[in-house]
């Protein structure tokens, strides 16, 4: 079996499995590399399980240390010429039921994913192309799946905005020595000795678990760490996130939307953007940023303000509007 199948063999796994912890599926995502020989660079096992998450085929609680499967859906991905995205569980009976659909009705595009060198391979996409909105509804109860008109754009709608949580206790005691600080400009945390200024901390409590609080006024709040970054951003007026149109004709409200690799996006608004196009981002090592395409304005900018960004609008290329270049 080649490298291909990894992906799809561990989608299996979890899709007949159901739930579990998310530690035991970081420990299954390295077990399944090592059996298959490959060698993975350090945290590509919680990479994996966020591009999974992402991309519609997992649930991640890492706090609970849960993970769920989710349910298989059939859904548009927006402005994307008749294609709709399958994602969600592949048990063997779904899986059946979509090879014998490829083979008799069904126009299927199937995409595998390359992995970087170090990655653990995800899944392939699964992209159905149609030409009527009308059969997709029956396509997808044919399939044993449940039908989004369009998931990206759905959720735009439930993204929530990026806030402090309730008051939380100060680091202390045995744990005060595992205290770090966010420095806007390393983009990083780093080690302090004390916590007498405003900003994002984080720090292992007394089970060793790692918590992430921001201070404000003196006063400890409880925020996720994604979230945390982006409160730190708009602290400082700082932005992480531009979009570009594409150059096609009829295609200036679709773009690619650029996020800074040190501000990753929270879960549900990475899986809006991910949704748009049914790939994981792709990271540019040189400008070190993750893009995503096919990604409508409004979205954009929606994921913008619920971060408290002000997206960058990047100008179309000269060549793409008709004019010529010098």
């Amino acid at each position: 079996m080649s490298s291909n199948e990894f992906g799809g063999i561990l989608v299996r796994w979890l899709s007949e499995s159901r739930s579990g912890k998310a530690s035991a599926l970081r420990d299954g995502v390295r077990n399944q590399a090592r059996a298959w020989s490959l060698e993975l660079k350090e945290y590509a096992d919680w990479d994996w399980m966020r591009k999974a998450a992402a991309l519609g085929f997992i649930d991640v609680d890492l706090r609970a240390d849960r993970w769920s499967v989710a349910p298989p859906v059939l859904t548009r991905l927006p402005h994307a010429d008749g294609l709709a995205l399958l994602t969600g569980a592949r048990t063997a009976q779904i899986s059946t039921r979509i090879e014998e659909a490829a083979q008799e009705w069904m126009e299927l595009i199937t995409v595998p994913h390359r992995p970087e060198a170090g990655e653990a391979p995800l899944p392939d996409t699964l992209l159905f192309q149609y030409e009527d909105l009308r059969t997709l509804q029956g396509a997808a109860e044919l399939l044993g799946a449940r039908y989004v008109p369009c998931a990206a754009r759905q959720l735009t709608e439930l993204l929530p905005q990026a806030a402090m949580g309730p008051e939380s206790a100060p680091p202390g005691g045995s744990t005060a020595n595992t205290l770090e600080k966010y420095e806007l400009r390393l983009q990083r945390f780093v080690p302090v000795e004390r916590d007498d200024e405003d900003g994002l901390y984080r720090w292992r409590g007394a089970d060793y678990a790692r918590l992430t609080r921001v201070r404000r006024n003196g006063v400890f709040h409880v925020v996720e760490r994604e979230a945390g970054v982006y409160l730190e951003l708009a602290r400082h007026r700082t932005g992480a996130m531009r979009w570009r149109p594409e150059s096609g004709k009829g295609r200036a409200g679709i773009g690619r939307l650029l996020v800074d690799r040190y501000a990753p996006l929270p879960a549900l608004h990475e899986r809006a953007a991910v949704l748009c196009s049914g790939f994981p981002p792709s990271a540019a090592a040189q400008t070190k940023t993750r893009a995503y395409d096919n990604v409508p304005r409004t979205l954009a900018e929606a994921i913008a303000a619920s971060l408290q960004q002000n997206l960058e609008i990047m100008p179309r290329s000269v060549a793409a509007t008709g004019g010529r270049t010098k």
